[in-house]
């Protein structure tokens, strides 16, 4: 029995932790003590780190972790450190609720004005009564990763307070046990040569 105790201690630590950094992040954003660095970057860029950052992890849950880039040169201004939070809490989130053998995708296309970036899964799904609340910090739903998470569940909650930090705003579409799609747009930039 001490040593099954001795197996969950680290487990739980390392979730403790993770739920202190978590909250200590989100009551930094919201107490206005966050001002994004703004410059310009390139997306396509952040998105390519991004999947390599995640390729070992989602190999390793035999799901497929792919790109669709409609350009490989689009531009934004914005919180570089920042974005890439959103982007990770996005996928890590896509890997865990989507099944072996299933896809995460990674895409960007150009808009008008704006940059469109979504990460979208073929993973458990939202349902449609779940969806308004994903984003608030107390909501958190494990039932579709059968109650087995080193998450602080507040990833999504970080999520829009950094978007509305750039005044983006987040979309979600969902289907049960098809999958998942958040998408979110940045202004587009050009890049001095």
């Amino acid at each position: 029995e001490r040593e099954r105790y001795l197996k969950i201690a680290p487990r739980n630590t390392v979730r403790l932790g993770s739920l202190i950094g978590d909250l200590f992040e989100l009551s930094k954003l919201d107490s206005a003590s966050v001002t994004p660095q703004l410059e310009s970057f390139s997306v396509p860029e952040l998105v390519q780190d991004i999947a390599q950052e995640f390729q070992l992890e989602a190999e390793k849950k035999c799901i497929t972790l792919s790109l669709s880039l409609d350009t490989d040169s689009a531009f934004t201004i914005g919180d570089i450190g920042l974005i890439q939070r959103v982007l990770e809490n996005l996928v890590r989130n896509a890997i865990r609720f989507t099944p072996v053998g299933g896809e995460v995708t990674l895409s960007i296309s150009e808009r008008p004005q704006s940059v469109a970036v979504a990460v979208s899964d073929t993973g458990a799904g939202i349902p449609d009564d779940e969806i308004s609340h994903i984003f608030d910090r107390s909501y958190r739903s494990d039932q579709r990763n059968g109650g087995q998470s080193d998450s602080s569940g507040l990833g999504l909650a970080i999520v829009k307070k950094i978007l509305d930090l750039h005044d983006s705003r987040i979309t979600v579409v969902s289907k049960v046990d098809a999958g998942t799609r958040f998408e979110f747009e940045l202004p587009r930039h050009s890049q001095a040569a």
